[in-house]
């Protein structure tokens, strides 16, 4: 059984293996400015992060025009140990959305946070 400083110290080396950042970004209600709310995404906060492919997967599907490859790539983020991040929220890392898919919230002895998530379109313009 790991004790209270041992589970912190592989906390604190985790953290050293996230090299990233990610906006944190949440559905809120924002004032419409005639006394009404429309919902926007709103940046909730930084925080450190790595991103990296879960698998990639590719396959053939026929159509009209002959065969065509399709690949698949499922991805993972790791935040920090006691992030406050769920299902709801999305992550922009790179400048490139990400929908969380899954956050592992009830694993055994968590050093990290880590969220399932695919791609949401395309790269953000600036």
């Amino acid at each position: 059984m790991l004790t209270a400083a041992e589970l912190a110290a592989l906390r604190a080396t985790q953290n050293q293996a996230l090299p990233g950042s990610a906006v944190i970004e949440r559905y809120t209600l924002q004032s419409d400015g005639m006394g009404g709310y429309e919902q926007a995404w709103a940046a909730v906060g930084t925080i450190a992060a790595r991103l990296y492919p879960q698998n990639v997967r590719s396959m053939a599907e026929n159509t009209a025009g002959g065969a065509a490859v399709i690949s698949e790539t499922r991805w993972f983020v790791t935040l920090p140990y006691g992030s406050t991040v769920t299902a709801a929220d999305r992550l922009v890392i790179d400048n490139r959305t990400w929908e969380i898919y899954e956050v592992n919230n009830s694993e055994m002895y968590q050093t990290a946070v880590r969220c399932e998530v695919y791609a949401f379109g395309e790269e953000r313009r600036v």
